[in-house]
């Protein structure tokens, strides 16, 4: 099925076609995605195809952390070698989705984000402003059944949008790319997890 979405200034409100049927399926909990989107970037539509979804789970106990699904443009060329870090590297429309399945503080969340960048980084001086911007995004706790989107496109930026609500632009296509690594990096959260968001790229 197709979603269209429209990528907007970021002092508007992102606004979001109700999907008339569900693609994929994260197991565990049962959470729902469409299988393919449609991005407005600029004056022109972009279709993106899932590349997979997966569920982010923490300590031995595996409680539920987030529901996550990544799409890319349709007519992207990742190396077969290492999608992951082909799709980090992307210079094409992308999408992240997490949907939050507990709450916790925002230092935790934004501490997970830091913690992985950093392991996938030695040098972080190109991008140091840009994760302070970032981290000033998020202004309050996370909450079970917040969403978070991130979306990239050359010549735009990396937009976070919380709820709905666009929250800023990153132009630093750098930037864009050490938060993929968050997911798809050598030394990304979970291996599993990016095995599960890499599920559906054809080989």
């Amino acid at each position: 099925m197709n979603m269209t979405r429209r990528l907007i200034p970021a002092a508007l409100v992102l606004l979001v076609l109700p999907a008339v049927a569900w693609g994929i399926t994260e197991q565990k909990t049962g959470t729902e995605y469409p299988d393919q989107i449609t991005v407005a970037v600029g004056d022109r539509e972009v279709v993106m195809n899932a590349t997979g979804a997966g569920l982010r789970e923490k300590t031995f106990l595996k409680v539920d952390v987030y529901t996550i699904v990544s799409y890319v443009a349709e007519d992207a060329a990742l190396g077969e070698a290492t999608p992951g870090l082909s799709l980090c590297k992307l210079q094409q429309p992308k999408q992240l989705q997490m949907d939050l399945r507990r709450s916790f503080s925002r230092e935790k969340l934004i501490g997970a984000f830091v913690e992985v960048i950093e392991k996938n980084y030695d040098d972080l001086s190109g991008i140091a402003a840009d994760m302070e911007t970032f981290a000033g995004y998020f202004t309050r706790d996370a909450q079970d059944g917040d969403v978070i989107i991130f979306e990239y496109a050359p010549g735009i930026g990396l937009t976070t949008i919380l709820n709905g609500e666009v929250s800023g632009v990153i132009q630093n296509p750098d930037f864009a790319e050490a938060l993929w690594t968050v997911w798809f990096g050598k030394k990304s959260a979970n291996d599993g997890l990016k095995k599960d968001l890499l599920s559906l790229l054809k080989s």
